[in-house]
């Protein structure tokens, strides 16, 4: 659909007055907010009807969120029930029809919220508080997120900050705006409103309003992280983690009891709580009531699709779970290293066992897992029996401020989060901290325990500073306590192969003079950083991969590595490798999303 056909529409709208509907599933009284040009909001009971009717708005754009944010990645893959839309999204091949190329439901979002904030009286006062302010903050913090997705997808959008309410409005030239401009301006925007307090509305249906709306905190950590400006992404994180005194927590999916003699598992638990979510976006539970989610019938086999799921869990996913090492504690003094890899895989696509989808209590370790992602029968869990789609989890909140941590140079504390946990954020006089759990079984174990068993016992889930450091390099201690890495060279030899995995300067390099008929040596200071910032990096893509899977995030998490690592093959090689490794890599894929602009949907 073309942008200026787009702009009529919505100027069409607005004259009909439906902007926003609010009787779907969010279950209010009021039909429609009617968006005259002399409507002011200036009472509670406009400001709320219009948030509720801006949020079912979302239900819109809320599937496309997760398909163009997974579909396009690396841990889903076509089979022979894919329709060909999706089939497009999954080879980066897009027609101009495909209805993923139409951004409407965006701006449906977005004008609403130019509505809003052009109307609405925020000096309005209730018991000497100013009550539109909430839902002023709240609302500018959707049109931030509205805006930041269609940047990642389409590149660049017309940046629209007022609301188009007729036709002359449509034919005006919007300047298109990027991710970097998106982030500049929505920063800017945002930080006045960091403090504001977001509203609370109650249940509505069986939903806590609270999780319906975006922390400002956590969108300015996500442009920070994004525009690369580490510090600051890692302050916004820390901050919102602090107030709400949020610990890693130790959901997940976890081995609880095997026969030693047999090898075998006999149990294990799986907690999918919604304690972990932030913000979602409800949906409606019929479509009678509003937008329903259809990601369970594209996802999983259901009776909707007669068991012919339209995508399947990529091998890479499969691959990558397999290959993870469950440490399982034996005892008070033994840990077992089981071969099931993280059971996380089996809560996210399981085989259904029993008729009533439950997990078989008595199956052989190496057998029960070995999950074929082309079978019929796998349900996604995710999208089963939800009527909620996540945005912020706990989980990715931590994740990505264990990437901005690590890319500031604190490797080791980054990788502390994945794996001992963390059990409070501090922040004092301006300075963040952090306790660690004292016990394998608090509820704050680290990222990777939610699938892996012990991992903060576990002596194979380790940073391997021998992979870093060749067999000739010493490890020694300087003077200030430091650990360094001394090379011994002889004048002869060359330094190269060492100046991409270490970071030196001139004055590391110290010549020996040689004793008579002895060539000259040298000692060669080399500082592993910058390898080992990438190779944190790693564990962290590797863990996003392993607890947010098909949540509608992996294809930005490669493309944020991509871009900060300035090598788009990173990402490209991830994607054309979706088959796994007894496949060879897709070389036309791969040469497609070595070019970043391949990476964004053609919007025209």
């Amino acid at each position: 659909m073309k942008r200026k056909s787009i702009f009529y529409i919505i100027a069409l709208c607005s004259v009909m007055g439906v902007f926003t509907a609010c009787e779907d599933m969010l279950d209010v009284t009021s039909s429609s907010v009617q968006y005259e040009g002399s409507h002011e909001l200036n009472s509670p009971s406009d400001s709320l009807y219009s948030v509720i009717g801006i949020l079912s708005k979302l239900q819109g754009i809320a599937d496309r969120t997760v398909l163009l944010g997974e579909l396009r990645a690396d841990l889903v893959d076509e089979n022979i029930n894919t329709e060909n839309d999706l089939r497009e999204l999954i080879n980066h091949n897009i027609s101009a029809s495909n209805p993923y190329c139409d951004y409407s439901d965006y701006y449906a979002v977005i004008n609403n919220c130019n509505y809003f904030l052009s109307k609405v009286d925020t000096t309005v006062l209730v018991s000497n508080q100013k009550v539109m302010l909430r839902e002023y903050a709240v609302v500018k913090g959707i049109r931030a997120w509205t805006y930041l997705q269609m940047a990642l997808v389409y590149k660049q959008v017309p940046f629209i900050t007022e609301p188009i309410l007729s036709v002359v409005d449509a034919e005006k030239n919007y300047d298109e705006y990027d991710l970097e401009q998106m982030c500049d301006y929505f920063i800017a925007d945002l930080l006045p409103y960091v403090d504001t307090e977001l509203p609370n509305y109650g249940v509505i249906s069986g939903i806590d309003s609270k999780s319906m709306f975006f922390p400002i905190r956590l969108l300015l950590g996500d442009m920070y992280l994004w525009k690369q400006d580490y510090k600051n992404a890692y302050r916004y994180y820390a901050e919102y983690l602090y107030r709400e005194d949020l610990g890693t927590l130790s959901g997940g999916s976890q081995v609880t009891s095997l026969n030693p003699t047999t090898n075998d598992i006999s149990g294990i638990s799986i907690s999918m709580s919604t304690a972990e979510d932030i913000t979602v976006i409800p949906m409606a539970d019929t479509k009678l009531n509003g937008t329903t989610s259809n990601l369970n019938n594209i996802f999983s086999a259901t009776d909707v699709n007669e068991g012919k799921r339209p995508v399947s869990p990529s091998y890479a996913w499969k691959e990558l779970s397999e290959k993870q090492d469950y440490a399982y504690r034996q005892n008070s003094t033994t840990i077992r290293h089981l071969a099931c890899g993280d059971v996380r895989a089996f809560s996210t696509y399981g085989r259904e066992t029993w008729d009533d989808g439950s997990f078989s209590p008595s199956i052989r370790e190496e057998d029960w897992y070995l999950v074929d992602v082309q079978s019929k029968y796998l349900v996604n869990s995710k999208f089963s029996g939800t009527n909620s789609l996540p945005i912020y989890t706990i989980s990715n909140v931590y994740l990505r401020m264990a990437e901005a941590l690590n890319r500031m140079g604190e490797s080791e504390k980054a990788f502390a989060i994945l794996k001992t946990g963390v059990a409070q954020v501090r922040i004092v006089d301006g300075e963040i901290s952090f306790t660690y759990p004292t016990s394998e079984n608090t509820a704050y174990a680290g990222i990777h325990a939610r699938g892996c068993g012990v991992a903060g016992e576990n002596d194979q889930y380790v940073l391997d500073f021998s992979g870093l450091v060749p067999t000739s390099v010493e490890q020694r201690t300087d003077q200030q306590g430091d650990t360094v890495y001394v090379r011994t060279l002889n004048k002869y030899e060359s330094f190269a192969g060492y100046e991409n995995q270490y970071v030196y300067a001139d004055e590391d390099i110290v010549w020996v003079e040689g004793a008579e008929g002895t060539p000259d040596t040298c000692y060669m200071v080399l500082n592993p950083v910058s390898y080992l910032v990438e190779t944190v990096e790693d564990f962290i893509v590797d863990e996003l991969a392993l607890e947010t899977a098909f949540e509608g995030t992996r294809f930005y998490d490669l493309m944020r590595v991509a871009l900060r690592r300035n090598d788009p093959s990173y990402l490209a090689d991830k994607v054309a490798r979706r088959k796994g490794e007894s496949q060879l890599r897709d070389e036309n894929l791969f040469s497609r999303l070595s070019i970043m602009d391949n990476w964004y949907i053609n919007k025209e």
